[in-house]
């Protein structure tokens, strides 16, 4: 049998903690970021990474943020 969570269940200090968890991976990964998280990387593997690939990159960051900020969304509530 699947096991499934439920965020009612869950104390309110893990979920006031895994709310600003999921928030600060939101903003994080924000697309809007990715200007200067190159500059930030550049010099490095990881910034020619993103400048190399630069569609790729925004895709996976807004599906990251996305998934995040509606996490986030949901433990608000």
């Amino acid at each position: 049998m699947m096991e499934t969570t439920n965020t009612a269940n869950t104390t309110s200090s893990a979920r006031g903690v895994m709310t600003y968890i999921m928030g600060t991976i939101a903003v994080l990964t924000c697309p809007c970021h990715l200007p200067i998280l190159i500059v930030l990387l550049s010099g490095t593997v990881a910034g020619a990474f993103l400048a190399d690939n630069l569609v790729l990159a925004v895709v996976l960051l807004l599906a990251v943020f996305l998934l995040s900020a509606m996490a986030t969304w949901r433990l608000a509530r």
